[in-house]
């Protein structure tokens, strides 16, 4: 296939070699197949423009460019090329898809799948795709079938009956339109873009749907075009050089955050740290899901506004919108030292009036994260093909991407923290008093020993360590109990802790406490009386009720639920509605399509109260953000009250209707991703379908009926 090396190493073969080392070395080389590719492929001499030295670099080599100087072609970096390659996991007689051409990874691909074997390499470009075909056909590959196509409609002729073995995706992509031409168990790998997110995922397709069972590693790639290329959906706030892109959502109004973004914002803090050179992007990634609304933040160096921390150039900081207000994710450094020793504070900035509560948002998230998906493994991400005759289906569900091919779902995998049930001869439990003046889990509290489990650890090795750390003891007969699992009152899952079970025969001062305040032994009958942990009560009481099981080893280990205790008085959802009625019509937008709450139906200008927000300011912002018409609080009056309780619905709603007694100029869509129009409706002849409350509400307004229950028979 090739032409065998030279006894004599001539320059370009050492540095081919020595490239090899650095990269098996580093890992990215991990089998004799990839390794022999990459020590037998001449990669200089797809670059002849460039010197040999920079041809055997770790690193790109730009092959062409656009009239505006931008790389549109290139060789990628060798360290991705091998990764890419090993999870491809091409063996010889394969038949092999490239999209993106260069020559150098086909001659790659051609030495994995041998002489039984069948690469295609396909691109957009017929300039790239005539120099590609000269350099193989100079190296010994011209074997290697080369296509000139938009990836979008692959030709149906190349494609083999039961599909390709595996397909090789080396240009950015929005989305993944190749499931059909993937054999059943074979491997698609990709640089797959998510909310501008660059990450090379290798999947295999089971039952035409593709699951990652790969590393995810963040790249960069020069960008699909054709009918392939997506639209980064990029917005500016005027007069600020602030943009903000929406690449995997509906975009949002941006005007109305130029005020925002004339004064210094606030700073929130979540207390979750990171080395200087310790990747985040699962964070991001996260954070791309977790979030309604969320958009990636770029400014420019010039740009007149205050943002602080700007994010660099190529890498958009993780923003969230809500009305007239914004907060972003970004870093402050707490200890000195270069940028590979230094370490950084997640901290959110917000801008805006209602800022601080987007930033809450931000914080509560990044917190979630660290407290239940940092030390796990990566995240595993589902690819569904939709049917190209049909529309994406309408999901808000988190962690839920629809593209125009495909429905990418991806499941985080929850670590456990850790805890140490540790029992006396005398049947006392250890208890330990943890600080209350800091940001920890259940400050104040009296709970078990342990910890969250860090980056790599196992469980086991988490509570040893967390043990050694807290009271500077090795339990030898330490095993796993039961695993606790806290439910939010509402009863959605917020954490996964496992507990394990020893004995420790210590009194308590003798024991040198490390961390917290106080260490204590407990009768079980005593703990009611304390401030505790509502999941080590619930893990006691289990132990006590069981008469002390001993541990389990191998087991699956019985589950103890405790949900957040719910406040004993009666809470209610407080929602402001606008009641603009001009010449016996009253106004009414059609909600938008995706919308979680009555999709496609007509409603009334509305929202829900706020934090430290009275119902009247409410209706005031509502209003603004919404139809950008501003009415003063004193030109609003209560019209009506409806009592609401949903079916199945244990929450309460309370409606508080509000009419102007004025207003100047005419509503406009300033929330398309929630609204899609306005229009006046007679009061005698309104829409269907329209929102069963707010029809009850209107006609109890017409007919002078203050307050209306509704629900509660």
């Amino acid at each position: 296939m090739t032409t065998p090396p030279t006894t004599d190493l001539d320059e370009p073969c050492a540095l081919r070699h020595q490239l090899a080392d650095q990269l098996a070395e580093a890992g990215h080389i991990r089998t004799p197949a990839v390794d022999k590719a990459m020590r037998t492929v001449p990669r200089h001499s797809f670059a002849p423009e460039v010197p040999v030295q920079k041809a055997y670099a770790n690193d790109i080599i730009a092959t062409r460019h656009s009239d505006d100087g931008s790389t549109i072609s290139s060789i990628s970096a060798p360290w991705l090329q091998a990764d890419m390659l090993e999870a491809a996991r091409i063996r010889p007689g394969r038949r092999v898809l490239e999209i993106g051409s260069g020559g150098y990874n086909a001659a790659l691909i051609a030495e994995l799948v041998g002489p039984a074997g069948s690469v295609t390499t396909l691109d957009i470009d017929p300039v790239v795709t005539d120099r590609t075909t000269r350099f193989l056909a100079q190296t010994g590959y011209d074997h290697v079938q080369v296509v000139t196509a938009d990836a979008e409609h692959l030709p149906a002729g190349i494609v083999p009956e039961c599909g390709f073995d595996a397909i090789l995706v080396t240009a950015g992509t929005w989305d993944l339109p190749w499931t059909d031409a993937l054999a059943d168990g074979g491997r698609l790998v990709a640089p797959l873009r998510l909310h501008g997110y660059h990450w090379a995922i290798g999947f295999t397709k089971g039952n035409g749907v593709l699951h990652s069972d790969e590393p995810l590693i963040v790249c960069c790639f020069v960008t699909m075009r054709g009918d392939g290329a997506w639209n980064a959906n990029r917005r500016t706030v005027p007069g600020t050089g602030v943009h903000l892109s929406w690449e995997d959502g509906t975009p949002m109004p941006v005007d109305q955050l130029a005020p925002a973004l004339t004064r210094e914002p606030t700073v929130a803090h979540t207390h979750v740290t990171v080395g200087g050179q310790e990747p985040f992007d699962a964070l991001t990634l996260f954070l791309a899901g977790a979030l309604p609304g969320f958009c990636r933040l770029s400014v420019d160096p010039d740009g007149d506004n205050r943002v602080l921390n700007p994010p660099p150039p190529h890498w958009p900081g993780a923003a969230i919108v809500r009305g007239t207000s914004l907060a972003r994710l970004t870093t402050e450094r707490l200890s000195d030292g270069d940028d590979s020793n230094g370490l950084y504070e997640f901290v959110v900035h917000s801008y805006g009036p209602h800022g601080h509560l987007a930033a809450k948002e931000m914080v509560e998230q990044v917190q979630h994260w660290q407290r239940n998906h940092r030390a796990a493994l990566c995240p595993r991400i589902t690819i569904h093909p939709l049917d190209s005759n049909k529309s994406a289906p309408a999901t808000r569900a988190p962690h839920v991407f629809n593209k125009r091919h495909t429905r990418i779902a991806i499941d985080w995998p929850t670590i456990p923290g850790t805890a140490a049930l540790l029992t006396d001869a005398e049947g006392r439990y250890l208890l330990h008093l943890r600080s209350a003046n800091k940001p920890i889990w259940r400050p104040g509290h009296w709970a078990l020993l342990g910890g969250n489990t860090e980056k790599g650890e196992t469980c086991d090795e988490a509570i040893a360590r967390e043990l050694d750390e807290e009271i500077g003891l090795v339990i030898p007969d330490l095993a796993a109990f039961v695993t606790l699992d806290t439910l939010d009152a509402s009863g959605a899952f917020e954490g996964r802790v496992r507990v394990y079970q020893g004995t420790l025969n210590t009194p308590a001062h003798e024991i040198e406490l490390r961390e917290g305040i106080q260490l204590r032994w407990t009768r079980i009958e005593e703990i009611d009386e304390m401030t505790m942990d509502p999941g080590a009560a619930a893990v006691l009481h289990a132990h006590h009720r069981a008469d002390q099981p001993s541990g389990r080893q191998g087991a699956t280990l019985p589950v103890v639920e405790v949900r957040e205790p719910r406040d004993h008085r009666s809470r209610s959802i407080i929602g402001a509605h606008l009641v603009l009625i001009r010449d016996e019509a009253v106004l009414l937008g059609k909600r938008h399509p995706d919308s979680a709450f009555a999709p496609s139906t007509w409603h009334l200008p509305a929202g829900h109260r706020e934090d430290l927000e009275s119902a009247v300011t409410c209706m005031v912002r509502e209003t603004e953000e919404e139809t950008g018409l501003r009415i003063p609080e004193a030109d609003l009056s209560l019209v009506h009250v409806l009592d609401l309780l949903d079916p199945g619905s244990t929450i309460p709603r309370m409606g508080l209707f509000f009419t102007p007694s004025s207003w100047e100029d005419e509503p406009v869509l300033r929330e398309p991703e929630c609204c899609t129009e306005w229009r006046w409706w007679p009061l005698d002849a309104l829409p269907e379908p329209i929102v069963e409350y707010t029809r009850v509400a209107l006609e109890a307004i017409s007919n002078g009926t203050f307050y209306v229950p509704m629900g509660w028979s």
